[in-house]
């Protein structure tokens, strides 16, 4: 239990500095360091789940790739934009606004 607290200790120095990309990677190298069982200790210690510290790893490692720089996730993460998975929410949206509409049918106000 020692080891956990020392590794919640420096992951709490840190924490608040970094972002999903960067946390991935401290607890990921905290991991490494231990050796088996790093995993579950640095999951314990940082409350991160082990999925997160397994991509960790991976990107580390060469396994999955990085985020481009500037980046904090790779590209295709994230929830898919209403209009891609309903392809009826435009026309429905269309008929909603037409029939209260003046003006140019053009405008960048529509």
């Amino acid at each position: 239990m020692e080891q956990q607290e020392v590794i919640k200790a420096r992951f709490a120095r840190v924490a608040e500095t970094l972002d999903e990309r960067t946390r991935r990677a401290v607890a990921a190298s905290e991991a490494l360091a231990i050796g088996w069982g790093g995993i579950t200790a640095v999951s314990r210690a940082t409350g991160l789940s082990r999925t997160v510290i397994q991509n960790g790893i991976k990107e580390l490692t060469g396994t999955l790739p990085r985020a481009a720089p500037g980046r904090i996730r790779r590209p295709g993460g994230g929830r898919k934009k209403t209009s891609e998975t309903d392809q009826s929410v435009r026309t429905d949206l269309e008929q909603l606004v037409e029939p209260v509409t003046r003006g140019d049918p053009e405008s960048a106000l529509r």
